[in-house]
């Protein structure tokens, strides 16, 4: 799970770092986002071994990853 939000994170800044925007790609991350984001997010919410500071870190995480996509698409 922690690699695929690293390549999320990798790919948001991708897209957030290129002059002229892919909205191919962006739809694609988009989607991939809308899948696993929310079951990052619970998995984060409901593992005893995270401390709180740590699972408050990895939600704003995968929030402003959301941002990124967001704001990619222009919303």
């Amino acid at each position: 799970m922690r690699r695929r939000i690293v390549i999320l994170v990798v790919l948001a800044s991708i897209l957030v770092a290129g002059c002229s925007v892919n909205q191919e790609f962006v739809k694609a991350v988009d989607g991939y986002t809308k899948v696993i984001l929310p079951e990052y997010k619970d998995y984060i919410a409901n593992d005893p071994n995270l401390g709180e500071r740590t699972k408050q870190i990895r939600m704003q995480t995968a929030d402003k990853l959301q941002e990124l996509v967001d704001e990619a698409k222009g919303e």
